[in-house]
C-alpha cells in the first residue's frame, strides 16, 4: 500500500480525523475558513518545494477546496443542519 501524502493515516489515529476534531473544538465556520486559507497556501507554494512536485500541493489545495464546495459528502452531512453555515 502506498503512502497517502494528501490525507495520511497519522491524521486519523485518535479515533476521529483531525479535521473532525477541529470542527468539534472551533466550530464549522472556523473550520471552513481554515480550509479556505490552507487551499490558498498550497496553491501559492505549489512548485516551490525542492522535495515535492507542484501537483502534490495542488492536490492538497483541491482536498481543502472539496470541503468548501460541498463535494465532500462527509463534511456536507456534518454541516447541513448547522445554522452557522447557512
Amino acid at each position: 500500500m502506498s503512502y497517502d501524502n494528501i490525507n495520511p493515516d497519522h491524521y486519523k489515529k485518535h479515533g476521529k480525523e483531525v479535521w473532525m476534531m477541529m470542527i468539534d473544538i472551533y466550530g464549522p465556520e472556523a473550520y471552513l475558513h481554515f480550509c479556505q486559507l490552507n487551499a490558498f497556501k498550497y496553491r501559492m507554494r505549489a512548485g516551490s518545494k525542492p522535495t515535492s512536485e507542484a501537483s502534490e500541493d495542488i492536490k492538497k489545495a483541491e482536498w481543502y477546496e472539496s470541503k468548501l464546495d460541498g463535494k465532500d459528502i462527509q463534511v456536507y452531512e456534518l454541516f447541513k443542519n448547522d445554522k452557522q453555515c447557512k
